[in-house]
């Protein structure tokens, strides 16, 4: 029997066994090492996405298999082969769209857009068999063909690989930025450019990593907790802008046009989440740069945003929504590249067993951490 987390309705959360699946040709079955625990899985908690109950949720795992399908064992995206022993991560939103609605038939080149799309750990229900198709349960069964596949380098230990998902949704984020753009008249991301990352939780961290590790300029981070500042300043961050300091957006736009020469970032990422660091954020961007929206992946509500500012920055406003599959590749060298610069094992700063899951809820709540990870 397999221990497993599941939420039962919202905010019905309950620690059960299930059967161990038999491993078809086309899949294996996988010892859990450890699975994040981020912000969506907060808003399926709380009920803020229509789920298809019970769900085990956990979309950002790293594990070994235990036992493989003959099939499967083709199945790495890269073509390394896999087998038992390997420790992998698995990109939760499955590869086979439903190809029927506007997105997947005209625009293929955004898949995470499909109106059918399923991903493990959020919108596939543990109701029936294999029953272990989401992060929070101590195995995890994987349908090689139909989900993404990568074998971790040797370089990248679990508590950096666990980071795999929420650092393709942040880096792909920086690279919305990268176009439209001519970097040798200033647009578009390039090498030196400023970045302003607003929010230091594990998703603004990693794109101020992600930053680093793209050749940046100055990086500044805008947070309000001692230990995501600090974090921030490992991450690569050159400079921190304290909430606490600079209670008003008025002087927090100040600080950012100071520190780049009174013009604002070139790039700015919003990370936060809150409505209000929208047009905050857009007037720390400088005239013709890029503000990049990532943080609202629910609905919190609206807020009023200036149209003229936009209008005479003539700057780009640009949505990142989730990320493609090869994502997880361009990770998977950022880590093994990051592996003598930075610490990125110290994002989790906490760790629970699945059968604790709630804790980490309560512990989250609290605002207490940067990212929490279940261990199998």
């Amino acid at each position: 029997m397999v221990k497993a987390a599941i939420l039962e309705d919202v905010r019905k959360l309950k620690v059960v066994d299930y059967p161990e699946p038999e491993v078809e040709p086309n899949g294996f079955l996988m010892k859990m090492e450890l699975c994040g625990v981020c912000g969506t899985d907060m808003h399926l908690y709380e009920g803020n996405m229509k789920i298809p109950f019970p769900v085990i949720p956990g979309h950002e795992w790293v594990g070994v298999i235990e036992e493989i399908g003959e099939e499967a064992k083709g199945y790495e995206v890269r073509g390394q082969g896999l087998d038992v022993g390997d420790r992998v991560v698995v990109v939760p939103g499955t590869n086979r769209y439903c190809g029927d609605c506007y997105f997947c038939r005209f625009m293929p080149h955004k898949p995470t857009l499909c109106t059918g799309r399923k991903v493990m750990g959020v919108n596939m229900t543990s109701a029936e068999k294999p029953h272990l198709l989401g992060g929070w349960a101590e195995k995890i069964y994987v349908n090689a063909e139909k989900f993404w596949v990568y074998k971790v380098p040797d370089e990248v230990t679990p508590e950096v690989a666990v980071l795999s998902e929420p650092m393709a949704v942040s880096s792909r984020a920086l690279e919305r930025a990268y176009a439209p753009g001519m970097p040798t008249f200033g647009e578009g991301f390039g090498v030196g450019q400023s970045v302003v990352v607003q929010g230091a939780g594990a998703i603004g961290l990693l794109a101020v990593a992600t930053a680093k590790l793209a050749g940046a300029g100055k990086i500044i981070s805008v947070d309000m907790v001692d230990e995501r500042l600090t974090m921030a300043e490992k991450m690569g961050a050159d400079h921190v802008i304290d909430m606490r300091q600079m209670k008003t957006a008025e002087e927090r736009v100040k600080e950012v046009q100071r520190l780049t020469n009174g013009l604002g970032g070139d790039v700015v990422i919003e990370a936060v989440g809150v409505p209000a660091a929208v047009p905050e954020g857009i007037d720390m961007t400088r005239r013709g740069g890029k503000y990049v929206e990532v943080g609202h992946y629910t609905n919190p509500g609206p807020v009023l945003v200036n149209p003229h500012t936009i209008c005479n920055k003539d700057m780009d406003i640009l949505g990142s929504w989730t990320y493609p599959p090869t994502q997880f590749g361009t990770v998977l060298d950022l880590m093994r590249l990051a592996a003598d610069r930075l610490p990125l094992d110290e994002i989790v700063t906490h760790k629970f067993h699945v059968s604790d899951a709630q804790k980490s809820i309560d512990t989250l709540k609290a605002r207490k951490g940067i990212k929490h990870a279940l261990t199998g």
